[in-house]
């Protein structure tokens, strides 16, 4: 079943959603870890630590073991990462078409993520150079990353469409609070880096698997 009777802003995560980025960022935040002599972690332990910005990244990568490192940590790990941001990070198959899809019908898209602003600029322009997104918007500051829902708010000022005609698509609990604080639709999808489960747990409204199917939900089928 559609997501609305009428969505016409498409607002997309990017981490995990449009594009798979884990092992980039596994990569700098281990470099990182072990210049500070840290215990680092496989890749596949960072899918539950990312998608709150870089902070809380850093704070849950070095745990209980060294806390007095933890500034010196996201000190390094925002030019490091910087370094090899695009070294294997890629859109998930079946995004670009979706993304296409949803632009040839007429949906304004955006994208909000809790990845610093610039590298989230960075990334959609290589992947979407055309603006096919008419707002990109990263994380800014701490009090107002995901799950405010102010940046969600702003956003559907800036295109003036408001929250009840606009979806969030994303892959983390976190998504789904946002949508939810924020009085839009969400999709939470699990092709990203977190599973079913944790987004039945976070209550969210609609869990698909595969990018051809969010089409159909917002009435493109």
């Amino acid at each position: 079943m559609p997501v609305a009777s009428k969505i016409r802003f498409c607002i997309f995560d990017l981490d995990g959603t449009l594009v798979d980025s884990l092992r980039d960022i596994a990569n700098a935040l281990n470099e990182c870890l072990e210049l500070l002599g840290c215990e680092t972690h496989p890749p596949e332990r960072y899918r539950y630590m990312v998608g709150e910005g870089v902070p809380t990244l850093c704070q849950r990568a070095i745990g209980e073991s060294h806390p007095y490192y933890l500034q010196r940590l996201i000190e390094l790990a925002r030019p490091r990462y910087r370094v090899n941001y695009m070294e294997h990070t890629r859109p998930y198959d079946g995004v670009r078409e979706l993304v296409a899809r949803l632009r040839g019908a007429g949906i304004q898209l955006g994208v909000l993520s809790n990845k610093p602003h610039e590298l989230t600029r960075k990334i959609v322009r290589e992947f979407w150079p055309d603006s096919v997104f008419r707002i990109v918007q990263g994380y800014v500051r701490e009090d107002l990353r995901k799950p405010s829902p102010h940046h969600v708010t702003e956003m559907c000022g800036q295109v003036g469409i408001p929250a009840a005609e606009t979806c969030l698509v994303g892959d983390t609990p976190t998504d789904v609070l946002t949508a939810r604080n924020a009085g839009c639709g969400m999709i939470a999808v699990t092709w990203g880096f977190r599973t079913r489960a944790d987004l039945e747990s976070a209550g969210a409204p609609l869990i698909l698997d595969r990018p051809a199917e969010v089409a159909a939900a917002l009435g493109l089928a």
